[in-house]
């Protein structure tokens, strides 16, 4: 169950507080989360290694000049569904064996999965990535990461292209996590960009089981081109926070769909 101190919803709480103080002192905010100087500290670092805020003696500062600047795509998608992606994170981190070998694209839910893994580490993992935050997000020695080379794209925060591609061809995954901008039963995984959609289905094509991890906001929308079809994908793991009606259709489909419990309880204003 995920509750109110879930990593990723804590960390935009931390996040939107600094942006609108200016300046918080670390004291201070494990106070607010009732959690330890250790484990703010921890997010504050992560928040940095994302660009999000900067570090200072003590605590942490909003960016100069933060609230003038252009959002990128990736800060926008990292305050999106927080406690959703968590619970998805949490499940599919169940999935991931001692030894393996495994894929996770660059997303903000599969940054929420590098964070579950971490704070579970496996015993040994090799773990390859097109994500620079995912990368630089894992610290555990029992974790070999290995990042893509590529092309970045520093609106979404992205390793794509030729090179990209033809290396995730010539790697074994035994599980490729991934993640789409929108999910529907006629299009399958959709995105808007053309070098995300050769990325993914590179890494796909490499693995023996494709996961995909979409929140509940992503289903019913659809966008410019076709990743993969649903049913094409051995899982798909969301939230409870999906129109049952939604889940019931896409079964009937064929589409394994598991939902992850917890979400729901921490967005219900009334839950205990």
């Amino acid at each position: 169950m995920i509750d109110a101190t879930a990593p990723g919803a804590r960390r935009a709480r931390i996040l939107k507080r600094i942006q609108q103080e200016g300046r918080v002192s670390l004291t201070d905010l494990a106070s607010e989360h009732a959690v330890s100087a250790v484990t703010v500290h921890r997010d504050l670092q992560l928040l940095s290694e994302e660009g999000l805020l900067e570090r200072v003696r003590g605590g942490a500062r909003s960016l100069a000049g933060a609230s003038a600047r252009i959002e990128t795509g990736w800060n926008a998608r990292l305050r999106e569904a927080g406690p959703e992606k968590d619970a998805i994170a949490a499940a599919a981190r169940e999935l991931i064996e001692d030894g393996s070998t495994i894929f996770i694209d660059a997303s903000s839910t599969g940054l929420a999965l590098a964070h579950a893994i971490e704070l579970r580490p496996p015993a040994d993992l090799t773990l390859v990535t097109n994500s620079p935050a995912i990368a630089l997000g894992l610290t555990s020695p029992s974790i070999h990461v290995i990042v893509a080379p590529g092309e970045l794209d520093q609106h979404m925060r992205v390793l794509t292209g030729r090179w990209t591609i033809d290396f995730l061809a010539g790697l074994n995954f035994a599980a490729a996590f991934v993640s789409a901008a929108g999910i529907t039963l006629d299009h399958g995984l959709t995105t808007s960009r053309s070098g995300l959609a050769d990325t993914v289905n590179a890494a796909a094509d490499s693995a023996e089981q494709v996961v995909g991890l979409m929140d509940s906001t992503k289903f019913e929308r659809a966008s410019l081109m076709t990743i993969r079809g649903a049913t094409e994908l051995d899982l798909i793991i969301t939230d409870d926070r999906l129109d049952p009606e939604a889940i019931e259709a896409f079964r009937v489909a064929g589409v394994n769909l598991q939902v992850a419990t917890g979400a729901a309880e921490v967005n219900d204003p009334e839950a205990d």
